[in-house]
């Protein structure tokens, strides 16, 4: 058997250099000795894998060389050999975790073979405001909360202070509902809030709190840092079908980015007005992340994982007002409203054809005890006007209610007041419009829409067996019978035809006929 002979003359200094560079390394790459720009001037020796001694003895007919059998090669060579080979792949690992090797980093959607007619525009105007999207952390009591994204929109760059846009919901401690009209919401303003900073250190700072919103869920911090970006405007301007990149952070601070078109879609009967949707999903540490058109221009804000955000148009109001008022003041119509112009043309058509009405707000909930109810507005019903201006989408709505809301308190009126509003209503069951006269209160409070429901006593078991047997005597043809009330005087609402005795009551608006 062959003795093993592990070094001589150069291979010794070839071990003590690869040793020599390898413990240097380590200490660069240990926190101690880490510097604060994580670089070190350590220089590493070249990673070279530990081959075995084999004596070539002949090649093949294709001239590839053949090697002796490893059975000839002494064990002791073989032992250490993989043990240099342990040592080879620890350092390939850290290795790898260098920047510019590090592949481990989630896949961004421009490298999407579906987007390569924008990739290179996209690409630019990701990499500028990437320089403003930070990662935030909440904490009570030392406990994570939440993690969001959050961008800069203001920059002192003599005082070294900024302002960081972002969602409420970083500081939401509780949300018992679904339904965000029932307002049951919780809040932590008190929370730590922590932000990550983009240097080389990854350094974190403690932000503070200047003002938040629970209607719209924005948020207002500040903090103290030294940066070099430029600030993106916002623009108001945003259609629908126009393409967007949504940009956010994720729990280890990596760039996410997804694209997306606008939707023709109205917000859902859980969600409040001012939402626009994209048609992709927006990741959960993503929200508070801006929406960029591929001008470079915030478009938006992600607000809601199911693909949900908040135009600028209403952020920008939302800004303006916060600075004069120091709060967010809207209008209660004591209604939720779905536009007409973002429905299936197929159902515009009919709605067309049927009311001669091609534009305008579908009631789908009127708020129990509302002035809108007592003035006799019901589910279906459609909305034409409001003080004259025709609104064709919930962002319409929301826009006007800001001015009416500025203009009524620039002129000294104070807020938990009522303001008169000429309402153009299309009544759906009697096939007619009318001018109502609606009292809407202006409140810094979020609006609960209250759905109403009524308790079934044993009173009401008559009038079921009533109209059951009224129902028998009709299939029977029999003559005489007493018609059956109107729908109207029982349940109202085209639901109450597809109703259980199991669905939750607030789906549909009933009144008791006692």
């Amino acid at each position: 058997m062959k003795r093993a002979r592990l070094s001589t003359g150069g291979d010794e200094e070839e071990i003590a250099e690869q040793a020599h560079g390898d413990e240097e390394e380590n200490a660069a790459t240990s926190p101690e000795h880490a510097s604060s720009s994580g670089a070190s001037s350590a220089v590493s020796s070249p990673l070279r894998w530990p081959s075995l001694p084999r004596a070539v003895v002949g090649e093949t007919a294709f001239g590839e060389k053949m090697f002796e059998p490893f059975t000839n090669i002494d064990s002791a060579i073989v032992e250490a050999q993989g043990m240099l080979r342990t040592r080879y792949f620890a350092k390939r690992d850290r290795e790898l975790k260098l920047v510019s090797l590090d592949d481990d980093v989630p896949r961004s959607c421009l490298v999407d073979q579906k987007l390569i007619h924008c990739r290179e525009l996209a690409t630019k105007i990701v990499l500028q405001t990437s320089k403003v999207v930070l990662g935030l952390s909440s904490y009570i009591d030392d406990k994570l909360l939440r993690k969001s994204s959050g961008f800069l929109i203001e920059w002192d760059s003599e005082s070294k202070v900024g302002t960081v846009l972002t969602s409420a919901l970083l500081i939401q401690s509780k949300f018992p509902f679904i339904d965000e009209w029932s307002a049951g919401d919780e809040y932590a303003p008190h929370a730590k809030v922590c932000v990550h900073l983009l240097d080389k250190a990854e350094t974190t700072i403690v932000a503070d709190l200047l003002r938040y919103d629970k209607h719209y869920n924005l948020a207002l911090f500040k903090i103290n840092t030294h940066m070099d970006a430029q600030i993106p405007s916002f623009t108001p301007n945003l259609n629908y079908a126009q393409e967007v990149v949504v940009l956010g952070r994720d729990g280890q601070q990596n760039l996410s980015v997804d694209h997306g078109t606008v939707q023709y879609q109205s917000p859902s009967s859980l969600h409040r007005h001012h939402y626009m949707f994209l048609r992709c999903g927006i990741k959960k540490f993503g929200i508070g992340g801006p929406i960029i058109n591929f001008d470079g221009q915030v478009a938006g804000m992600a607000s809601l994982p199911e693909m949900g955000f908040i135009p600028s148009s209403i952020i920008l109001k939302c800004l303006e007002i916060w600075k004069s008022f120091d709060y967010i003041p809207r209008m209660h119509f004591g209604m939720k409203f779905l536009a007409i112009t973002l429905l299936d043309p197929a159902r515009i058509e009919k709605i067309s054809r049927k009311c001669n009405i091609e534009s305008g707000l579908v009631v789908t909930q009127v708020s129990k005890g509302s002035t809108a109810e007592k003035l006799g507005v019901r589910n279906g019903d459609i909305i034409k006007s409001w003080n004259g201006e025709n609104i064709s989408t919930t962002i319409e709505l929301e826009n006007f209610q800001f001015r009416t809301c500025k203009e009524y308190l620039d002129t000294g009126n104070n807020v938990d007041t009522s303001v008169d509003l000429l309402v153009d209503v299309f009544h759906i069951r009697k096939d007619s419009s009318v001018t109502i006269k609606l009292a809407v209160k202006v409140s810094n409070d979020f609006e609960v829409i209250t759905k109403g429901t009524y308790p079934v006593t044993p009173k009401h078991c008559t009038i079921v067996n009533d109209d059951v047997m009224r129902n028998e005597r009709r299939g029977q043809g029999i003559k005489g019978t007493v018609p059956m009330a109107d729908d109207d005087d029982v349940v109202r609402g085209e639901e109450a035809t597809r109703g259980s005795a199991v669905e939750e009551p607030g789906d549909i608006e009933a009144r008791s006929p006692l």
